[in-house]
This record gives C-alpha cells, structure tokens and sequence, in this order.
C-alpha cells in the first residue's frame, strides 16, 4: 500500500467515525421494526439496477466489453461512501448503513452470478467469477462497522454537545470526500477509452447514475416512505462499490477494459451523488 492509499484508508476510516457519530443502538432497533425495507430494497438493487444497466447500455449503444463492465458495477453492493454521503444530507444514517451492510454479505452470491450473466450476453464468454470475500468481509469490518462502532461509542460517553461536534465533523467529511475524489483522480491508473467512445462512455455512467437515483426513490415512494428514508434509497441505489467492482474486473476476470465503466462511474456519478447529498444537506439545515 502506497502513501496515497494509506492517507485515503485512514481519511475513510475517520469518514466512518463521523457516521457512527450521528447514531445510536436505538436507531438501528427502529430500523429492524420495519424490516420490509430493508428486505424490498435489498431486493430492489439485487433485480432492478441490472435490468436498468441492460437499459442504459444498449440506448447509449456503448461497446459490449464496456456494457459488461457496467454489469459488474450494478452487481457491486453500495459503498461504505454512501453512509457518509447519507449523513451529510442529513437524511436516515441507520438505514444507509444496514442496507450496506446486508448488500455487502449478499454479493459472495449475488455478484458472481450477475457478473457471469453479463458477460454471457454481452461478450459471449462463459467465465465463472471469484469473489474476493476477504476482502470484502474485511472492508465491510475495518471499514464499516469498526469505525461506526467507535462513532457511537464516542457519542454514547459523551451525550451532551455532541451535536455541536457532530456538526464540525460533517463540515470536515465535506472537504474530505471532496480531497478524496481529487487524489483518487490524479493517482488512478485507469486509461479510459478516448474521444467519441469517452463522451460516449461519461454519457452512459453520468444517465446510469441518474437512472439508479430515480429507481431508489421511486421504490421508496412506492413504500410511502418519508422523505429522509426516500433520499436513503436514492444514495443506496446510485452509490456503487467502485472498488470492489474494479478488483472483480481486473484480478478475478484479469481483464482492464472491464473496468472502464466503474472509471467512468468515478468522474460522473459519484461527484453527481455528493453533489446532490450536499445540496439537499443544506437546504436541510434551512
């Protein structure tokens, strides 16, 4: 692990913190009475956001390796940035992180299979795919529940004000994600296609994006969910896991250009999605 990987696991690490800051156990008690949620949600992503991509890709008319690419990032579980992105618009922390959590431990099964499926019909290759589950279980550990552990903790010793410094952290996860993105651009070694195919390639990642917000808050609705829960379902939906998406591409299946869209993913949709949390945190505070 280089020093740029290093700053950027530990700046992560203290993201999640700041998540764990802004809970407490009676919040993910709230969230397990309506267990139903979580169940259509989960299951929302598992079915819709594949057949979405399928969409996507053959309007945009993108090459078959880059849909298959695609594929592989709809397969992906949501990120542990969505947890963050989730608390700095101020909407349902507790629910962010469970549907995280429970779309992580699904995709040993779920990404693998969606990920053969796509290449099967996209580029013709019968593949069977490995999954780095230790990787996955140990992200989910370090980097999920670990340090919102150490959130909650904090804010369960120290009750009263914490609110005051919750707030200083969410100006500080702002500027981090911010440092984040532009470290992970300037150090990525991702050559994306160039010309028409790149516009073409940003079009399809940036509607995409779009597409999965529409999908989770529409589920949501369909739900009659409120709107903190609604706005949830939007970051968990659009909020892949570029990572994991880009390992799976390039150590399981050992091919680059697989991860072309997850590139893509990274300069469209994750800034849009930030963006939008940001906005909507503000006008929150209003």
């Amino acid at each position: 692990m280089d020093f740029s990987q290093l700053i950027g696991s530990l700046t992560l690490f203290i993201l999640m913190v700041v998540v764990g800051l802004q809970l407490t156990v009676d919040d993910f008690r709230r969230v397990l009475r309506t267990p139903r949620t979580i169940v259509v949600g989960t299951l929302g992503q598992i079915l819709l956001l594949p057949l979405m991509t399928w969409g996507v890709v053959s309007v945009v008319g993108v090459s078959p390796t880059f849909a298959a690419g695609a594929i592989i990032l709809a397969a992906s579980p949501g990120a542990g940035m969505s947890n963050v992105m989730t608390a700095v618009a101020g909407a349902h922390v507790a629910l962010s992180v469970t549907m995280t959590a429970v779309s992580s431990v699904l995709a040993v099964v779920t990404l693998p299979s969606l990920t053969a499926l796509g290449m099967s019909y996209f580029i013709g290759d019968s593949v069977q795919v490995e999954v780095p589950v230790v990787y996955l279980m140990s992200q989910m550990g370090l980097v999920l529940l670990a340090p919102i552990g150490v959130g909650m903790l904090i804010r369960s010793r120290r009750v009263h004000g914490i609110d005051r410094y919750v707030r200083r952290a969410n100006r500080f996860a702002i500027v981090a994600i911010i440092a984040l993105t532009v470290v992970s651009a300037g150090t990525g070694n991702t050559e994306l296609p160039a010309g028409t195919e790149l516009l073409r390639a940003l079009f399809a990642a940036s509607l995409w994006t779009f597409c999965a917000m529409a999908i989770g808050f529409g589920l949501a609705a369909l739900l009659d969910l409120n709107a903190d829960d609604r706005f949830t379902f939007l970051v968990e939906f659009s909020a892949r896991n570029i990572a994991l998406a880009f390992i799976v591409a390039v150590s399981s299946l050992g091919r680059l250009e697989l991860g072309f869209f997850s590139g893509a993913y990274a300069m469209t949709g994750f800034p849009a999605i930030f963006a939008i949390g940001l906005i909507r945190g503000r006008l929150a505070k209003r």
